[in-house]
């Protein structure tokens, strides 16, 4: 029985692009680049000067003026006396983050190694299926999602009249489990999607000299799959941890009134402009995990979105 195929009709895209930033000149790039850092360099001098210079000068005047810059704002930022619970808040955004990040790339690898190279009836209609619910926008489903948290999914079945419960209520309302439960539900079709194609690059001369050699399905999925594709998992080991740690709205219509929980983007909705370097600082020590992660992870970043197109 044949295995399920991907129709990859991407291959001409890597030279392409390829050849449009070759045929751009460096100072456009340059260009580009520099509009990209202009509010990040903004964000930075305004959380490092005092705010009555913030209230009578623009930003750019103390871009290279250092002798005004202080580190009183970060300190008074990551301070749990003195921001109400600023660090709870990022404790709060790593305990939704990192789940909604490993637990997609947990079950997406696994899902599209058996749809790749576990034949069965029914595995198009399926990759049909999980394609089609990207679609779904998250926005629409999370009054339902709340709803069955709340009180559960009951059904009443017409023939006996009697009502099954179908998803009890779990307690998730407010919780932090709640919200990476969400994330996950709504990354999880695109993560299977992007490794589908990732995992239909493997070579098929090692699956079966693997399962000639004995192997079980794990050892393939666990010493072949996943060594070969790393970059893709790492990029959108990227991506996902990106959405996580930027969301709002989930989390906000999860948590609800329960601020305890609170990650650092909610808080950020009830900044005032009482301390302005103080709110900056905040939001700068938050967008600087999410840049230390992509950085870190930049080679396979690129690797992984350019898999299949060479």
């Amino acid at each position: 029985m044949a295995r399920f195929e991907v129709d990859d009709g991407f291959g001409g895209l890597g030279p392409v692009v390829g050849r449009v930033l070759r045929w751009l000149p460096g100072w456009v790039l340059i260009l580009f680049a520099g509009v990209w850092l202009l509010p990040m360099a903004a964000g930075f001098v305004a959380s490092v000067r005092p705010w009555a210079f913030g209230r009578s000068t623009a930003w750019w005047v103390d871009l290279l003026n250092t002798s005004t810059w202080t580190l009183e704002p970060y300190r008074i930022a990551l301070g749990s006396s003195a921001n109400g619970s600023f660090g709870e808040n990022m404790l709060n955004s790593f305990a939704i983050a990192i789940p909604a990040t490993l637990v997609p790339l947990l079950i997406g690898s696994a899902a599209a190694y058996a749809l790749v190279w576990i034949p069965f009836r029914g595995s198009g209609a399926l990759f049909l299926g999980i394609v089609v619910l990207i679609a779904v926008p998250v926005f629409g489903l999370l009054i339902p999602i709340l709803q069955a948290f709340v009180s559960g999914v009951h059904l009443t079945l017409p023939v006996i009249d009697k009502t099954a419960t179908v998803v009890p209520v779990m307690g998730l309302v407010g919780s932090i489990p709640g919200v990476w439960i969400v994330l996950v539900g709504t990354q999880l079709p695109f993560a299977i999607f992007l490794l589908v194609y990732a995992t239909a690059q493997v070579p098929r001369s090692l699956i079966d000299s693997a399962r000639m050699d004995g192997a079980t399905a794990f050892e393939m999925f666990r010493r072949v799959v996943i060594p070969l594709t790393t970059p893709t998992l790492a990029a959108l080991g990227v991506l996902l941890f990106l959405w996580a740690w930027n969301d709002f709205v989930v989390a906000l219509t999860i948590l609800g009134a329960n601020s305890n929980a609170y990650p650092a983007t909610v808080r950020f909705s009830s900044l005032g402009g009482a301390d302005g370097p103080v709110n900056m600082a905040m939001v700068f020590i938050h967008s600087s995990v999410a840049l230390a992660v992509f950085l870190g992870l930049q080679r396979y970043f690129v690797r992984g979105l350019t898999t299949g197109t060479e």
